[in-house]
C-alpha cells in the first residue's frame, strides 16, 4: 500500500491526540480537529507557558515548576503537564514537543488525555494496596497467633498444671518447689507479654522519640542475638512527625533482625544523623553480605523490598550496598521540610 499525503491528512483529521502546528514555539497556524476540541474546552495559552502549564508530575509532586520541561523544550521527549478546565479543574495531558523546521521555527506539539488512563491506574494502585494491607495483617495475624499459642498458651498451661498438682503434695518440700517453679514460669510468660508489645509498638517510640526507642530496642537485641550494637546519634530528645519515626524504627528493626540472622557478625553500626535539608539512618554490618541482584525477600516482617517502600513513601531514598564477603550497608536519607513543614 502507497503511503501518500492524503493518508497523513486524514490520520491528522482522525486522530485523537491534538495536535498543534507551531510557529516560533507560541503561534498556532494549524491545528487539527481534536486540537480544535481542545481550545474550546481548555485554557491554552501558548504566548505563556506558565499559564499553559500548570506543572508535571515528578515522582514527589503531582505539579511542580521543578525542572521544567517545557522551558527546556526537550525535542521528542514525553512529559505530563495540567491544562486549566474553565471551572478550574486541572486536567492531566501527555505533552511532546518537536522542532520541525528550525529556519522557520515550525514546530509541533502533540497533547493525549490522560483522565481515563489515571483514573484506571489509580483503581488498579488502590486495588494492589488493598490486597498488600490485607494480606499484611493476615500475616501478622498468623505470626501472632503463633506466639500465642506455642508459647504464652503452653506457659499459661504448664502453670496450670504444675498449680493443680499442688493439692494433691503432702510434703513442704515439694509444695516450696511446686510455686518457685510457677513463680519462674510466670515470670517468663510476663517477658513474653512485654517483648511481644514492645514487638508492635514499642510506648518509648511515641512517649520519648525515636531516639529513645532505638536505644531501648538495641539493649533487648544485645540480650536477644549477643550481638554489639554501636550507636552514635546527637538527636537525643530531638522529634519529627510520627511517620517519619516509625519509618526509622522499623527500618532499623528489620536491618537488623536481617544481620542476625543472615549476617554473621558480632557487631553493627548505626548511624543517625540530621543535616539542614536531611534525615540520615545509616546501618552497617561486616557480615558475609550477599548479591542483592539475586536476593529475594522472603519469611514474615517488612523484608528489603518493603523497607524500601516504606522510605519511599515519605519521598525518601533508600539504598542497599552488599557485596559477597563484603559485609552490607543500609542506608536512608529522608527529607526535611522548611519551617512550618512537617519535622521540627
Amino acid at each position: 500500500m502507497e503511503i501518500t499525503s492524503e493518508l497523513f491528512m486524514k490520520a491528522y483529521e482522525q486522530m485523537s491526540d491534538a495536535v498543534f502546528l507551531l510557529r516560533d514555539k507560541s503561534e498556532i497556524i494549524a491545528s487539527n480537529p481534536a486540537a480544535n476540541q481542545l481550545l474550546d474546552r481548555y485554557e491554552v495559552k501558548l504566548d505563556d507557558f506558565c499559564t499553559y502549564c500548570s506543572g508535571y508530575t515528578s515522582i514527589f509532586e503531582e505539579r511542580t515548576c521543578l525542572d521544567c520541561f517545557l522551558h527546556q523544550r526537550v525535542d521528542n521527549e514525553a512529559f505530563q503537564i495540567f491544562l486549566n478546565v474553565e471551572g478550574g479543574e486541572n486536567i492531566p495531558f501527555s505533552a511532546s514537543y518537536t522542532l520541525i523546521d528550525e529556519s522557520a521555527g515550525i514546530s509541533v506539539l502533540l497533547l493525549r488525555n490522560l483522565t481515563q488512563q489515571q483514573q484506571t491506574e489509580q483503581l488498579l494502585k488502590q486495588k494492589t494496596m488493598t490486597e498488600y494491607v490485607i494480606n499484611a495483617q493476615e500475616n501478622e495475624r498468623k505470626r501472632l497467633s503463633r506466639e500465642l499459642h506455642d508459647g504464652l498458651a503452653q506457659g499459661l498451661f504448664s502453670t496450670l498444671i504444675e498449680l493443680r498438682k499442688i493439692k494433691y503434695m503432702t510434703k513442704k518440700e515439694d509444695y516450696e518447689s511446686s510455686i518457685a517453679e510457677m513463680d519462674s514460669m510466670l515470670a517468663t510468660t510476663l517477658e513474653d507479654i512485654r517483648n511481644m508489645a514492645v514487638e508492635l509498638r514499642p510506648s518509648s517510640l511515641d512517649d520519648l522519640g525515636i531516639f529513645a526507642a532505638l536505644k531501648v530496642y538495641f539493649k533487648r537485641y544485645e540480650q536477644l542475638f549477643g550481638v554489639h550494637v554501636v550507636f552514635v546519634s546527637e538527636l537525643y530528645g530531638t522529634r519529627f512527625p510520627a511517620s517519619v519515626e516509625t519509618m526509622l524504627y522499623r527500618v532499623t528493626q528489620e536491618a537488623l533482625t536481617n544481620a542476625a540472622k543472615y549476617a554473621d557478625v558480632d557487631e553493627i553500626e548505626v548511624y543517625l544523623f540530621k543535616t539542614k535539608h536531611t534525615i540520615v539512618l545509616e546501618i552497617n554490618d561486616q557480615g558475609i553480605g550477599f548479591s542483592p541482584d539475586h536476593f529475594t525477600a522472603e519469611g514474615s516482617g517488612l523484608g528489603l523490598l518493603n523497607m524500601k517502600e516504606r522510605v519511599e513513601l515519605l519521598h525518601g531514598e533508600f539504598e542497599l550496598r552488599s557485596e559477597p564477603n563484603q559485609g552490607t550497608k543500609v542506608l536512608v536519607r529522608i527529607p526535611i521540610e522548611p519551617k512550618g513543614g512537617r519535622t521540627t
